[in-house]
Protein backbone atom coordinates (compact mmCIF):
# COMPACT_ATOMS: atom_id res chain seq x y z
CA UNK A 1 0.00 0.00 0.00
CA UNK A 2 1.16 3.47 -0.86
CA UNK A 3 1.42 5.99 1.97
CA UNK A 4 0.02 9.46 1.32
CA UNK A 5 0.55 12.72 3.17
CA UNK A 6 -1.91 15.53 3.68
CA UNK A 7 -0.79 19.06 2.88
CA UNK A 8 -0.07 19.38 6.62
CA UNK A 9 2.20 16.32 6.60
CA UNK A 10 0.07 13.64 8.29
CA UNK A 11 0.42 10.17 6.80
CA UNK A 12 -2.39 7.81 5.83
CA UNK A 13 -3.15 4.95 3.47
CA UNK A 14 -6.05 4.21 1.16
CA UNK A 15 -8.05 1.28 2.49
CA UNK A 16 -10.85 1.19 -0.10
CA UNK A 17 -12.56 3.37 -2.72
CA UNK A 18 -15.85 3.12 -4.57
CA UNK A 19 -17.90 5.20 -6.96
CA UNK A 20 -21.50 6.01 -7.78
CA UNK A 21 -23.07 7.93 -10.64
CA UNK A 22 -23.95 11.43 -9.47
CA UNK A 23 -25.47 12.79 -12.67
CA UNK A 24 -24.36 12.88 -16.28
CA UNK A 25 -20.58 13.23 -16.37
CA UNK A 26 -20.25 13.20 -12.58
CA UNK A 27 -19.05 10.43 -10.27
CA UNK A 28 -19.22 10.47 -6.49
CA UNK A 29 -16.04 8.89 -5.16
CA UNK A 30 -16.04 7.55 -1.60
CA UNK A 31 -12.63 6.77 -0.16
CA UNK A 32 -11.92 4.92 3.08
CA UNK A 33 -8.60 6.01 4.55
CA UNK A 34 -6.65 4.42 7.41
CA UNK A 35 -4.41 6.19 9.88
CA UNK A 36 -1.23 4.73 11.39
CA UNK A 37 -3.31 2.79 13.94
CA UNK A 38 -5.50 1.35 11.15
CA UNK A 39 -8.53 3.34 12.29
CA UNK A 40 -10.62 4.09 9.20
CA UNK A 41 -13.00 6.79 8.03
CA UNK A 42 -14.85 7.49 4.77
CA UNK A 43 -14.56 10.72 2.80
CA UNK A 44 -16.52 11.58 -0.36
CA UNK A 45 -16.36 14.07 -3.19
CA UNK A 46 -17.61 14.34 -6.76
CA UNK A 47 -15.43 14.41 -9.86
CA UNK A 48 -16.14 15.41 -13.43
CA UNK A 49 -12.80 14.04 -14.66
CA UNK A 50 -14.23 11.27 -16.80
CA UNK A 51 -10.98 10.47 -18.66
CA UNK A 52 -9.26 9.98 -15.26
CA UNK A 53 -12.22 7.96 -14.03
CA UNK A 54 -12.04 5.70 -17.11
CA UNK A 55 -8.29 5.21 -16.55
CA UNK A 56 -8.92 4.29 -12.89
CA UNK A 57 -11.49 1.70 -13.93
CA UNK A 58 -8.93 0.04 -16.20
CA UNK A 59 -6.99 -0.84 -13.02
CA UNK A 60 -7.79 -3.44 -10.38
CA UNK A 61 -7.57 -3.74 -6.63
CA UNK A 62 -5.43 -1.34 -4.63
CA UNK A 63 -4.22 0.46 -7.77
CA UNK A 64 -7.83 1.28 -8.68
CA UNK A 65 -8.58 2.54 -5.16
CA UNK A 66 -5.57 4.83 -5.25
CA UNK A 67 -6.40 6.12 -8.73
CA UNK A 68 -9.98 6.92 -7.65
CA UNK A 69 -8.63 8.68 -4.56
CA UNK A 70 -6.30 10.80 -6.67
CA UNK A 71 -9.32 12.09 -8.62
CA UNK A 72 -10.76 13.72 -5.47
CA UNK A 73 -7.66 14.15 -3.30
CA UNK A 74 -7.60 17.94 -3.75
CA UNK A 75 -11.15 18.20 -2.40
CA UNK A 76 -10.92 15.93 0.65
CA UNK A 77 -7.36 16.65 1.81
CA UNK A 78 -8.42 19.19 4.46
CA UNK A 79 -11.10 16.87 5.88
CA UNK A 80 -8.60 14.02 6.11
CA UNK A 81 -6.06 16.29 7.83
CA UNK A 82 -8.67 17.41 10.38
CA UNK A 83 -9.66 13.82 11.12
CA UNK A 84 -6.03 12.72 11.51
CA UNK A 85 -5.34 15.65 13.82
CA UNK A 86 -8.35 14.73 15.98
CA UNK A 87 -7.23 11.08 16.07
CA UNK A 88 -3.78 12.13 17.25
CA UNK A 89 -5.16 13.88 20.33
Amino acid sequence: MKTYKTTTGQEFTIYHASDLTAGYGHKKITVTVADENYDTKEFSSTTTNMPGYDEANDLEGQERYEALFELVEYDIDDAIAEWLQAEAI
